[in-house]
């Protein structure tokens, strides 16, 4: 696992030094995430982060690969928790593309990801009547922002806000009250910057 993400990281380096003018970033995060389970109030944990970006890939547009590994416990029920590992693929837009500055970059980002979750009880699956496992993979959508302020050459101070919706195959899966899931980040990162 960590060999790939360090062939990962390798790669998104050459390519970025392949392009002019593109730029490559990588980072960590801290963020605040709120789920939104079944449309009921949301249940919020704190969770590290970690993302790559190549920047200008073309003029003022770059992609942003992120993972997370995010654990939430019911309100209601401490014995009931959900684990969620979202990875995420971007684009981000340049929002000052007419002002030329290192050290503010404020940007939009779209894209998909693969969200794989499961339901925990006693951190064990939860088997529901029909042998029906709570141990999924669905797709999703995120999008949002992030300010990026540098505090020096290499090291920038990064806040992101995103929203994840969370699209289940079958949504009445697990009953009808069963809804698609949703995830706000809202967090601080630092961010080690080549460009």
């Amino acid at each position: 696992m960590i060999r790939n993400l360090l062939s990962a990281v390798f790669l998104l380096f050459f390519l970025s030094n392949s392009v002019s003018g593109t730029g490559f970033s990588f980072g960590i995060h801290y963020s605040s995430d709120l789920l939104y389970l079944d449309d009921e109030n949301p249940i919020q944990k704190f969770n590290p982060a970690a993302e790559i970006e190549i920047t200008n890939l073309i003029p003022h547009i770059g992609i942003k690969l992120r993972g997370s590994q995010i654990a939430f416990t019911d309100n209601k029920d401490n014995l009931t928790s959900y684990k969620y590992t979202p990875v995420t693929l971007v684009s981000t837009f340049d929002l000052l593309p007419f002002i030329e500055s290192q050290w503010l970059e404020i940007s939009m980002e779209t894209g998909f990801g693969i969200y794989l979750w499961k339901g925990l009880r006693n951190n064990k699956v939860i088997t529901l009547p029909g042998d029906t496992k709570m141990n999924e993979k669905d797709f999703g959508f995120v999008g949002g922002f992030t300010v990026q302020s540098r505090i020096n050459r290499f090291f920038a101070l990064a806040f992101s806000s995103r929203y994840n919706y969370i699209a289940s195959s079958d949504i009445y899966r697990y009953g009808f009250s069963d809804k698609d899931e949703k995830i706000w980040e809202n967090g601080l990162g630092l961010v080690f910057v080549l460009k």
